[in-house]
């Protein structure tokens, strides 16, 4: 078995060669292909950065929220009936288990692009 091994090894070649009729030029990437590698390591990067805008703004959502229902519960335990009571003004919770309604979407603080 091992003989089988050492006869189907290919004899290492000291001088690399290419197939007869090929020019060294010929198989390289050239310009193209390093523009295109470029291109798309740009298009990575500017994902990238989309990506951790997007998320970073979801955690400030997301603690927003909760300082919102923290300040309620602490108004609920003092008495009151939330941030409104006795300002004259109507009671602005939101019923427990919905959701806050999402800003519109488009050109603006919320929008795409920002």
């Amino acid at each position: 078995m091992h003989l089988l091994h050492v006869l189907a090894t290919v004899a290492p070649n000291p001088e690399p060669t290419l197939r007869p009729g090929l020019d060294p030029t010929q198989v390289t990437p050239g310009p193209w292909g390093f523009f295109i590698t470029f291109a798309l390591a740009v298009v990575l990067i500017l994902l990238i950065r989309d990506m951790t805008k997007r998320i970073r703004r979801v955690r400030y959502r997301q603690q927003l929220s909760e300082a919102e229902i923290g300040d309620a519960q602490a108004a609920e335990a003092a008495g009151g009936s939330g941030p409104a009571a006795g300002s004259g003004e109507p009671d602005r919770e939101r019923p427990h288990g919905t959701a806050r309604p999402e800003p519109p979407a488009g050109p603006g603080k919320y929008g795409p692009g920002n």
